[in-house]
């Protein structure tokens, strides 16, 4: 089941077919739906790894000003090497920091500068160009070779060059940003480059990688645009100025479309509107079953100006605030009153009602740049979220402190992410009562009442839950990471992304072992991951008696009409005949068909799918 919901901000309606006037042939790509809505708009492609290298011939007169260039570019990358490692070693350890160590020695081969040097003199191409050629030489050397240690030398390589190449050709870093509303296309999209994008100009994305839980995804669902992933090779066919049609429900990009493909799909967009209005109207009603049962439904954020959307949508709150997108939107570590004034802006303007702020889930595919952290082999796994936190108390403490502050303005909840052993969760409380001593001592105000809760986004928290539910006032569970983790699937790779299943019967249980342990322990249970958004998952969600689901705002009415048409004791049947099945797909289709008997489905809703 798809959602067919119509983007209130459609992009540029008046845009001519085939690009501006350009003679074109109307061309389709299919790819995952990630985002539902469609647009029509102009294409901004943003390329972050193509570095631009002048391949023009020098003077011969200007062979030696090239040779000193390099060896300028040499000697800033190497001090900025040098002062990457100091940091990490200061920080982590020697061991940690060892990883830059054969990158410096690259850069101080003297060969490298003989073999530059001699295609800058002999050929006259610039310093960057002979650099180039002189690094793929290296990198297909050692690529032919059979030795795997060697082999993966290649990425130190890769890395060496881009980094001087970027220093000699003056290339930055950061994202390139369009300066009117358009199509976001790219080959894949970081958190950070994300997060530096004006999202008042982002009308859509579509991007060569990804899949339905990627960060891109769920940002694009977060802000209610349009998004198709995983469509491979996108960015070798688009230019920056192409119109676009991005149909985040069909899962299709259509470049250049004609005039008649362009009426056809505005005829569509002002269908879905129509329906997407209906749905609005539920907002004055409550998320209550047939038989009674009262559930709350909230709203995921990442960003302040995001809670009027809450509002909007009929939240009764927000059940995840994603701190990390404000650290790794600043090149600098936000202080406490800066954080302060984010937080309390969000509280306030909930008006009483429950604002759950995560602590910073830095780490996996969200890097903020200032914080100069080790590449790791496997990030995902690797110093994230409470590792992090709780590795970089300083970071933690100012953090708890500006969220602390803010409850005195309103209903504040704190959830940690990450939790997957129980010395996180003692350790954790103690932070949390030395940072509220310390605001007594520095006489500020916060409530004394603020719950704390933790993410349920491991294996090893499901097992333990019993034991945590005893330490802690709620569970939230992260079903992203969770199916992660649980089917070792990289939620992030197309390739594999049929293998990543909200449904799949493992998932099930261990979603009714959470509820099980929340229920004997009488604690508050909600779902932030994207799966409360899957309509399809709606009923055994409900079966399992979750309190509360938070879904990006714009998915709330859809959520909430699941709901509504259901009764409480008929979802729980649904969960025990779907307890016994061993398929996924068996899974699916028990839930179509009560679907279809209890809750017929218009073209404006359907259900996340995965």
């Amino acid at each position: 089941m798809s959602r067919s919901k119509t983007n209130k901000s459609n992009g540029p309606s008046n845009i001519a077919p085939n690009g501006a006037g350009r003679s074109k042939l109307e061309l389709e790509r299919r790819g995952v739906p990630a985002s539902p809505g469609i647009v029509i708009g102009t294409a901004f492609v943003r390329d972050a790894d193509r570095i631009s290298i002048p391949r023009t011939l020098i003077d011969p007169s200007r062979a030696e000003d090239e040779i000193g260039s390099l060896k300028r570019a040499l000697d800033s990358t190497s001090n900025d090497l040098r002062a990457l490692k100091h940091d990490i070693a200061a920080r982590m350890g020697d061991d940690h920091a060892r990883i830059f160590d054969a990158h410096m020695m690259i850069l101080s081969d003297i060969t490298l500068v003989d073999d530059t040097s001699a295609l800058i003199r002999g050929e006259r191409l610039s310093a960057a160009a002979a650099f180039d050629r002189v690094m793929n030489r290296f990198i297909e050397s050692i690529g032919s070779i059979a030795d795997e240690y060697l082999k993966e030398r290649t990425i130190d390589l890769q890395d060496v060059k881009k980094r001087v190449l970027r220093s000699l050709v003056g290339a930055t870093t950061r994202v390139q940003r369009p300066d009117e509303p358009s199509i976001i296309v790219a080959h894949d999209l970081s958190p950070s480059d994300t997060a530096q994008l004006d999202r008042s100009l982002v009308v859509a994305y579509a991007t060569d990688l990804g899949g339905r839980t990627s960060h891109t995804a769920i940002i694009a669902r977060s802000q209610g645009i349009p998004a198709v992933l995983g469509l491979e090779n996108l960015v070798e066919r688009v230019e920056t100025g192409d119109t676009l049609i991005v149909d985040g429900n069909a899962g299709v990009v259509i470049i250049n479309p004609t005039a008649g493909t362009l009426e056809q799909y505005r005829l569509e967009m002002q269908r879905l509107h129509e329906l997407e209005e209906q749905l609005l109207l539920l907002t004055a009603y409550p998320a209550q079953t047939l038989d009674g049962r009262q559930f709350t439904l909230c709203a995921n954020l990442d960003a302040a100006h995001e809670v009027q959307s809450v509002i909007d949508h009929g939240g009764q709150g927000v059940g995840l605030f994603r701190t990390e997108y404000f650290f790794i939107s600043q090149d600098y570590l936000p202080g406490e009153e800066e954080q302060f004034k984010v937080y309390r802006q969000v509280v306030e303007a909930m008006a009483g009602k429950p604002v759950v702020i995560r602590t910073l889930d830095i780490g996996g595919d969200k890097i903020a740049s200032y914080l100069n952290r080790v590449p790791e082999l496997n990030p995902f796994m690797g110093w994230r979220g409470i590792r992090f936190c709780l590795t970089r108390k300083d970071i933690f403490k100012t953090q708890l402190r500006a969220i602390y502050r803010a409850s005195a303005f309103g209903n504040v909840k704190i959830m940690f992410p990450m939790i997957s052993q129980f010395e996180e969760i003692v350790r954790t409380k103690e932070i949390c009562a030395e940072v509220r001593d310390e605001l007594t001592r520095d006489r500020y105000k916060f409530s004394p009442a603020v719950e704390l809760g933790i993410m349920v986004e491991t294996p090893s928290a499901v097992a333990m839950a019993d034991q945590f539910a005893r330490e802690v006032d709620f569970f939230s569970i992260g079903t992203n990471d969770l199916i992660q983790y649980t089917m070792a699937v990289d939620r992030g790779n197309s390739k594999i992304a049929h293998l990543y299943q909200h449904l799949h019967p493992s998932i099930v249980r261990l979603l009714r072992l959470t509820a099980a342990a929340a229920r004997r322990h009488r604690i508050h249970l909600s779902v932030c991951g994207e799966m409360a958004g899957d309509l399809l998952a709606v009923p055994i969600l409900v079966g399992l008696g979750i309190d509360e689901f938070s879904v990006s705002p714009n998915v709330i009415p859809e959520v909430k009409r699941v709901i509504r048409s259901v009764t409480f004791d008929e979802c729980r049947a649904l969960v025990r005949r779907v307890s016994n099945l061993r398929t996924t797909a068996e899974i699916e289709a028990e839930i179509e068909t009560f679907m279809k008997a209890h809750t017929p489905v218009s073209a404006a809703s359907g259900g996340t799918r995965s």
